[in-house]
């Protein structure tokens, strides 16, 4: 606890905030004393808050645990794959290890993180849609949320809404969280930036919000960019696609449905490759 305590007294520091600066907005000064004084654990949620004003990462306050780590870039690959066989089988493994964990913050950021991928489970292979809600509605809410396992939940939500076609309450969502992924300094998952902006850039198209939609994506189309990310970006030149046509860009169409196949082709994507070829065979330029 005093080793903890003296982390955030030295990124407070090195921040040049003092300690009412830091507890300003959050929570009382004394409560940042004692913390740093090794007399008082604060509510994850407060430790969280004081994370992102300290711009540094959870995990950071906290010895590295490399299993934890592990465990959970693997649930992030088999969740992005769509290997839901092979991420039941990690769960498995994580609630193993969360059995063992010491720290009290560690296991219960842990334990959000399992009980995430358990609600994406249900949805995924069970179809058990208001079962997955209950669950992930309960381990965040929307108006405190302000971590980066916050905004993963609730993008996981907003997929769930979007899926039963449900778009005003994911537009909702994203609205909330697009701002939200904005004011994270660090993220460690670097792919959590283009996911949100991609699934509120979607909910906007939905609403037939193109204007908005059209400048989201490409500030996402940048982003991928800048940061050298293949990830997402033939999605990100399909949705332009379908943005410009709606807009009746037609030249502009066109050029991303051709970068959108050529990146699918890359990456061998067949299904987005095959209805990205479609959609290019059905774009009408005069």
């Amino acid at each position: 606890m005093d080793g903890f305590g003296r982390k955030v007294a030295y990124y407070r520091k090195a921040k040049g905030l003092s300690i009412k600066s830091l507890a300003e907005n959050l929570c009382d000064e004394s409560t940042i004393y004692r913390l740093e004084h090794g007399k008082q654990l604060p509510r994850l949620e407060i430790l969280n808050d004081i994370c992102l004003k300290l711009e540094i990462p959870f995990k950071a306050l906290f010895p590295l645990n490399e299993e934890v780590e592990e465990l959970k870039s693997l649930c992030r690959e088999y969740t992005y794959t769509n290997d839901y066989l092979a991420l039941e089988v990690t769960l498995e493994k994580c609630n193993e290890v969360l059995a063992g964990l010491s720290s009290i913050y560690l296991r219960e950021e842990f334990r959000k993180f399992i009980q995430w991928h358990r609600g994406v489970l249900l949805h995924k292979t069970e179809n058990k849609v208001e079962d997955a809600l209950s669950i992930l509605n309960k381990l965040v809410s929307l108006e405190n949320c302000g971590s980066e396992l916050d905004i993963s939940i609730l993008n996981s939500i907003g997929l769930i809404y979007l899926s039963t076609q449900n778009v005003e309450s994911a537009h909702k969502i994203y609205s909330v969280i697009n701002e939200k992924i904005e004011e994270q300094i660090i993220l460690e998952d670097f792919t959590l930036f283009p996911r949100v902006r991609y699934n509120y850039a979607y909910s906007l198209y939905q609403l037939n919000i193109f204007d908005k939609a059209l400048t989201v994506t490409y500030e996402i189309l940048y982003y991928l960019k800048t940061n050298q990310m293949m990830y997402s970006l033939g999605k990100v030149y399909h949705m332009i696609g379908l943005l410009s046509e709606k807009k009746g860009y037609l030249t502009e169409a066109k050029e991303a449905f051709n970068n959108a196949i050529l990146v699918f082709s890359l990456t061998k994507d067949q299904q987005n490759l095959t209805r990205t070829k479609t959609d290019l065979s059905n774009l009408h330029i005069k």
